[in-house]
């Protein structure tokens, strides 16, 4: 008799990487021999033409995963009948923007807020963020505004269409990161995330200039409180180092660089009262050409010997245009950009083939496109090299497109409201006046509390956005020899597993009691045939991993789902809760429906991507 299935723990699984790489590694068919990280040298690709192999659906769900944040039966539905260009053109559609809203009106009443804060708050559903702020009591940093903006984030990243866009964010918000919110609260946050949000589809080097500029990156990298006689070199460094040209020995700029730099970006200040206490949501920055140093900023020879002479006045401004067209006349700039994106939507690590076969090839589209990010991408993403199996499944899934895609796949936003009290159930389908439920009657109010919670858990996992560990952004995205390690330690591990669990069988908290988990009658029915367990658990497979998973893994998930009962038994109960969606019917089979898919999501290829 074969002992109980249970699925492995992380510490034996999910943590042991190399494992999971190996697996993987076996199903690859490029004659690959390798496990982990030494998986690039079986690299046996490194063409940029167009990809012309079987575009099947896990060339599908690769190119999916590396392109969205998170992915469920929704994208893939709808690239199912697509082509690899007709998916390229979706994929390259910009979302749309609007401004975060009240939806925190059952946390903070209309009149209390304006007593507390001495100012009138705006009513449910409305934009807040171009209201000016009271200098009472830290309007602008108050806690549930604060929380209406992360869940105003999620949220919009939840309902992402099937683009890049979002995808995009993240690249250029861990590659130039800041602490947007301190010290300028709400709208410091509003206008960085709005100026990463509108240069996603345009040029990387206009978006350099425009983020120098930035209130949260003037006050990050301390450009706020530069002055002419003691310059300040943070960001004089960093948007060298880290965001244009890149680091010693790649890039030869030199100390001297660093200080000239300094003294020609003396001058450029925010505004912080006119921007935070003023109506409006536009970046409020000034030059104060008194604070600028008049002379001459004389570059190394890394910058061909370029002088950018000092200038009276507002003309002071025009150096710093002058800096940027420097930055980016380098040969580095584009190939340590285009690095980057390599190393976020392929694979982190780079062998010599691919630097001179990939990088340097999509570094000179870039440069032809005005250093557009979405050119040299869409090249890269339609390209035989993005395609080789060397590197499907061979990352292991940043938080964020972990807790989004088992949010999205669940549908878990739409779910089913439940309250417990210890011993009783009550469902807001039956009883949505019961008092529990008051917070959370409309999508505007449970909004608040679902995508704020997300938050929460990824700050857990080790990925809070616009909270990043340090100016050079999260270590897994940069950092050799670990890179995508980092997001699996003692800490998040905890955090995964946890996540897993409950939002797999009974989701999670919202407020006051209640808790939301899948619509399981709304789930089952996004298959083709939920009856016949092993096609359910094949669709699951096809449409949620990259790789297949061996037949006695599979197996043993549906034996341990079953208990020693037939499929048949299965079709059976099934086929009855679809012809009666009774809670009574759901309660009867959702045990072993919550065993199934919290087995399935737990398996070690759907950490991977």
């Amino acid at each position: 008799m074969k002992p109980p299935f249970r699925a492995k723990a992380y510490t034996e699984e999910i943590l042991d990487v190399e494992k999971a790489y190996a697996e993987d590694q076996k199903k690859i068919p490029s004659g690959a021999k390798t496990i982990g990280r030494d998986r690039i040298n079986d690299l046996q690709n490194f063409s940029l033409a167009p990809f012309t192999g079987d575009f099947d659906s896990a060339a599908k769900n690769h190119l999916l995963n590396r392109t969205l944040v998170g992915i469920s039966h929704q994208h893939v539905n709808e690239v199912k009948n697509k082509s690899l260009s007709e998916i390229i053109d979706l994929l390259f559609t910009p979302e749309t923007w609007s401004q975060p809203v009240n939806n925190y009106f059952h946390e903070i009443s209309q009149s209390d807020y304006n007593n507390y804060f001495e100012s009138e708050d705006v009513a449910p559903g409305e934009p807040f963020i171009e209201r000016g702020y009271s200098t009472t009591n830290g309007e602008q940093f108050g806690g549930e505004r604060n929380n209406a903006m992360e869940s105003w984030f999620y949220g919009k990243v939840y309902i992402q269409n099937t683009s890049i866009h979002w995808k995009l964010w993240f690249f250029l918000h861990q590659l130039v990161p800041t602490l947007p919110g301190d010290p300028l609260g709400h709208k410091g946050t509003y206008s960085y995330t709005k100026l990463i949000f509108d240069s996603c589809f345009g040029s990387y080097k206009q978006f350099i200039y425009d983020m120098t500029l930035e209130p949260a990156m003037l006050f990050y990298l301390n450009l706020q409180y530069s002055d002419k006689y003691t310059p300040d070199e943070n960001y004089a460094r960093e948007v060298q180092e880290l965001f244009t040209v890149g680091k010693r020995p790649f890039a030869q700029y030199t100390e001297e660089d660093v200080r000239s730099m300094a003294r020609l970006l003396v001058g450029w200040y925010c505004d912080y009262n006119e921007m935070v206490f003023e109506p409006g949501a536009d970046p409020v920055v000034y030059f104060n050409a008194g604070n600028h140093d008049l002379g001459d900023k004389q570059f190394s020879e890394f910058y061909n010997n370029t002088l950018i002479q000092g200038r009276n006045g507002q003309n002071g401004r025009q150096e710093l245009s002058e800096a940027i067209d420097m930055l980016f006349n380098t040969e580095e700039a584009a190939i340590y950009l285009c690095r980057r994106l390599y190393q976020y939507f392929v694979y982190p690590q780079t062998t010599e083939a691919v630097e001179a076969q990939i990088i340097r090839p999509l570094a000179q589209i870039m440069r032809d496109n005005n250093y557009s990010i979405i050119e040299p991408l869409k090249v890269l993403l339609s390209s035989e090299h993005f395609f080789d199996p060397v590197f499907r499944a061979s990352l292991i899934k940043p938080p964020l497109d972990y807790v989004m895609g088992m949010q999205k796949e669940l549908n878990l936003f739409y779910g089913d409201m439940v309250h417990w009290d210890g011993s009783t159930e009550t469902h807001f389908s039956e009883n949505p006046a019961h008092p529990s439920f008051e917070k959370l009657q409309t999508e505007l109010s449970r909004s608040f509390y679902h995508f704020h919670y997300l938050g929460w858990v990824m700050g857990n996992q080790g990925m809070r956005i616009n909270d990043p560990p340090s100016v050079s952004g999260w270590p897994a995205f940069y950092q050799t020899p670990v890179y995508d390690r980092f997001w699996i330690n003692t800490s998040s591990l905890v955090s995964r597993k946890q996540y897993t669990e409950s939002t797999a069988q009974w989701g999670h908290y919202l407020a006051d009691g209640v808790h939301i988990r899948k619509n399981l009658y709304y789930y089952l029915n996004t298959f083709e045939n939920p009856t016949d367990i092993n096609a359910l658990v094949d669709e699951f497979l096809t449409r949620n991993y990259t790789t297949s998973i061996e037949a006695s893994s599979k197996q043993r998930i549906i034996d341990y789902t079953l208990e020693g009962a037939s499929p048949e038994h299965w079709q059976e109960y099934i086929g009855a809760y679809l012809q009666d969606p009774s809670i009574s019917n759901g309660n009867a089979i959702r045990q072993r429906t919550d065993r199934l898919f919290s087995q399935l999501f737990e398996l070690s290829e759907y950490q991977l991507y």
